[in-house]
């Protein structure tokens, strides 16, 4: 089952801390830690109400992971810097970032990244802009 991560991920997407949503629904910020650590469950009318809030389904707030998977060229991101034993302050100097924390962004595909930014890596990392956005090059031992 999905819950707990739907309503993490819902809740996130709507640039709400988890005191916020608590407020919203008259919970205790506790109620929602607990939920999203899949410790306690809402009772099946909360339930309804968050996908009416949500506006999703009940089997897909239940059922199914709404969050969408990583892409592919994240994880092929973070495994090259890894395997050239780059770190990510250096990382995100090579590619102009402010700081490390834009390139974790990437990395966890919480951001996108420029088609420049993903050439420039593929030409850095010896690989083609296939391999990078289409293969996960961890399987491949690039």
């Amino acid at each position: 089952m999905y819950l707990a991560q739907n309503l993490r991920y819902l809740r996130e997407q709507k640039g709400l801390s988890q005191r916020e949503f608590s407020e919203i629904f008259g919970l205790s910020s506790s109620a929602v830690t607990m939920w999203e650590r899949e410790q306690r469950k809402p009772d099946i009318e909360m339930i309804v109400r968050l996908s009416e809030y949500f506006d999703v389904t009940l089997d897909e707030l239940v059922l199914k992971e709404l969050k969408p998977p990583l892409p592919l060229y994240a994880l092929n991101i973070k495994y090259l810097r890894k395997k050239k034993e780059i770190t990510q302050e250096d990382m995100a100097v090579f590619l102009g970032f402010s700081g490390k924390s834009s390139l974790c962004a990437v990395e966890t595909g919480k951001i996108g990244i420029s088609i420049e930014n993903l050439e420039k890596l593929a030409d850095f990392f010896g690989v083609t802009l296939d391999q990078m956005v289409k293969h996960d090059l961890s399987k491949e031992g690039v």
